[in-house]
């Protein structure tokens, strides 16, 4: 509740009102567009509880609640409440909807409910030379163009096994070894380029043995590259994870990013999104071209799946093992630092 919390992209809401709902910690949370402002409003009535909406979709300037018809507008301030005239303990202007804290990083929202949070932008500044050349702002996920895309996936394990998991290429060349992107990788040039358990930012970079590898069933990229990458980054992978629910791969042709929140001791949710300039998806072709593509990307998905349930289950063994970490693994010592740092204050509390 005190943590910048990643829950989308900014093309998922593009018009005036657009709007999705997301759960964050037990809170039904709304992100809304209001003109070029993207708010975060509690989804919860402030007559009786109800949820005002669930899902996506388009608020026409107002939410209203399907129980009693109280209506808000896009800001979340009460405009209408039937049948309470003269009612002496109501106060409209006491009952708007509580708004969290909203930051926009990289076209990536993220919001805080903690009103006194220091600003995301300050935090995340070194990562911003690291990621520059992306232009990741601009680019947009594939479900803008694809109306069949998934980008929600719920599973039956703990949000950290996920992290760690999407935080350290040491599985790789091992569970991911029959794959065409693994092969296109030197694992041996596997080098932390920043590690900061402090700010909770950490990255990491492989050089490819090929240029413009990329996540796909021929493992090179079978669209142009980014045009503002230099000839280094496309012969580059590297790999962001920000603290507690931000993966990125940043490839020569389109980034993966992942974000994923808790919805229980052993359950999760993961919003997906690969994302690419727009020149890229408006292709005639990209479709048919990206269909052999986002196949062997959902291959590659469900290995890690297999293993994630598998450590879940193993887990709850009393033998369950507490192992070193290899030198593969670097950022997963960096997320336990900060993630126990923010464990003893909360006990400390």
């Amino acid at each position: 509740m005190k943590e910048w919390i990643a829950v989308g992209r900014v093309e998922e809401i593009p018009a005036d009102g657009d709007y999705f709902s997301i759960t964050i910690a037990g809170e039904p949370i709304v992100v809304v567009r209001s003109g070029r402002e993207i708010l975060a409003l509690s989804a919860v009535c402030r007559h009786r509880g109800m949820l005002l909406v669930q899902g996506s979709g388009n608020c026409k300037g107002r939410f209203v609640c399907p129980y009693h018809r109280w209506t808000y507008d896009r800001r979340g301030k009460l405009i209408g409440a039937p049948d309470m005239q003269g009612v002496e303990t109501f106060n409209k202007e006491q009952l708007s909807l509580p708004s969290l804290q909203v930051s926009i990083w990289c076209g990536i929202i993220f919001v805080n409910f903690d009103d006194k949070a220091a600003p995301l932008s300050s935090r995340l500044a070194p990562l911003d030379p690291y990621v520059a050349n992306w232009h990741i702002e601009d680019l947009k996920s594939e479900g803008t163009i694809d109306a069949a895309y998934r980008t929600n996936f719920d599973y039956a394990w703990n949000w950290k096994i996920y992290a760690e998991g999407q935080s350290e290429c040491y599985h790789c060349d091992k569970l991911h070894s029959d794959t065409p992107t693994m092969a296109a990788l030197d694992f041996k040039s596997l080098k932390a380029d920043m590690m900061d358990p402090m700010r909770g930012v950490f990255t990491f970079s492989m050089r490819a043995k090929f240029i413009d590898s990329t996540l796909n069933h021929v493992g090179r990229a079978i669209f142009p590259a980014i045009p503002t990458l230099t000839e280094q980054d496309r012969w580059t992978s590297r790999s962001v994870v920000i603290a507690p629910n931000v993966f990125m791969q940043l490839m020569p042709d389109s980034v993966i990013l992942l974000c994923w929140l808790a919805t229980g001791a052993q359950t999760m949710q993961v919003k997906r999104h690969r994302l690419y300039p727009s020149g890229t998806l408006a292709r005639p072709d990209f479709l048919e071209r990206h269909a052999e593509e986002r196949a062997a990307a959902r291959v590659f998905v469900e290995q890690d799946d297999v293993a994630f349930h598998g450590v879940q289950v193993g887990l709850n063994s009393v033998f369950a093992p507490r192992g070193p970490i290899s030198s593969r693994e670097p950022v997963l010592a960096g997320l336990n630092q900060w993630l126990l740092a923010r464990y003893r204050s909360a006990a400390s509390a």
